[in-house]
């Protein structure tokens, strides 16, 4: 039996279960979409995505610890990942919420390590320009890899009825939306090609 906290690792097997229910594998006839409990399958994502978190997010956490970068300096580097192409740095601060005067900051410390590359707007030269280096992306992917690696173990924990039953839930899930397979990563954190669902 699962915890409230949904912490013990065969809160896994409840939880696939219910989702093997709720889109009929196993099933010979698939149960209606008017016929899953949507409150449930909401508490039971929960529980799985906050599992997941929590073992993803402790070697993230070591990554940034041993950094010693801010919250800010997370965050900026995150966001320029999402693109290619420079911003400015008043654009990155807006898009966070946070003041221009603490973005700078932010900024001169990564730009200070290496991780970002920064210039002055050909148009106005009182703003400033900025892009990640190949050290910056090195640097978001890998906190992204220690995310991917709690998901390996948790992977790694279920049988193989289970992780096929959930393969099969996700292919459903990402066939129709693109925007989330899109996000799939092209590598795993050992640095071999993953899977495709």
């Amino acid at each position: 039996m699962c915890d409230a906290r949904h912490t013990r690792n065969d809160c896994a097997g409840d939880i696939l279960a219910r989702v093997q229910a709720i889109v009929g594998i196993g099933a010979s006839e698939p149960k209606p979409a008017a016929g899953v409990a949507r409150e449930t399958l909401t508490r039971d994502m929960f529980a799985l995505s906050s599992y997941l978190m929590r073992r993803s997010n402790l070697r993230t956490f070591s990554t940034i610890a041993e950094l010693d970068l801010s919250f800010t300096q997370i965050k900026a580097l995150c966001r320029m990942d999402e693109s290619s192409e420079e911003c400015s740095v008043k654009a990155l601060a807006e898009s966070m919420g946070v003041s221009l005067a603490a973005m700078s900051r932010a900024i001169d410390g990564l730009y200070e390590r290496g991780f970002v590359d920064r210039r002055e707007d050909p148009v106005d030269r009182r703003m400033k320009r900025v892009r990640l280096t190949e050290a910056g992306r090195s640097m978001t992917s890998s906190l992204a890899e220690g995310r991917l690696a709690g998901v390996q173990e948790f992977l790694g924990s279920l049988s193989d009825e289970q992780a096929g039953a959930l393969a099969r839930a996700l292919e459903l899930i990402l066939d129709g939306r693109p925007e989330i397979a899109e996000l799939r990563p092209s590598q795993t954190a050992r640095g071999q090609q993953g899977p495709k669902p």
